[in-house]
């Protein structure tokens, strides 16, 4: 049985996007940060998009959202992309909000 409405799962995406405050990644393996380049959130769907535009040239690597509070939310490390400055780089984050649901007869109070 569903409790959640399409609109609490909508606000569920705003509130995730709505918080990220800057993506942190490494450039040639120096600390870097960018803000993000979109947010969007269209029903179940939140994305985050981070740009990195023509200033940016050298290995991008271990590209990390960060949220207000300072935290790291979501990350694709393990991945390396190649920049040069005759191309612009989108890194995305795609997220489907889904309500689940679980057995609760076993949880105790």
């Amino acid at each position: 049985m569903k409790t959640l409405t399409e609109v609490g799962i909508e606000k569920i995406g705003r509130r995730f996007v709505n918080s990220v405050d800057h993506a942190a990644y490494t450039l040639d393996g120096q600390p870097k940060t960018v803000s993000p380049f979109r947010k969007i959130v269209e029903g179940t769907s939140a994305k985050v998009y981070v740009y990195f535009d023509d200033t940016v040239s050298g290995t991008v690597e271990n590209v990390q959202l960060i949220d207000t509070d300072g935290d790291v939310i979501a990350e694709a490390t393990g991945r390396s992309f190649s920049k040069t400055t005759s191309k612009g780089l989108y890194v995305a984050f795609k997220y489907n909000i889904r309500e689940m649901e679980v057995d609760a007869s076993n949880e105790s109070l």
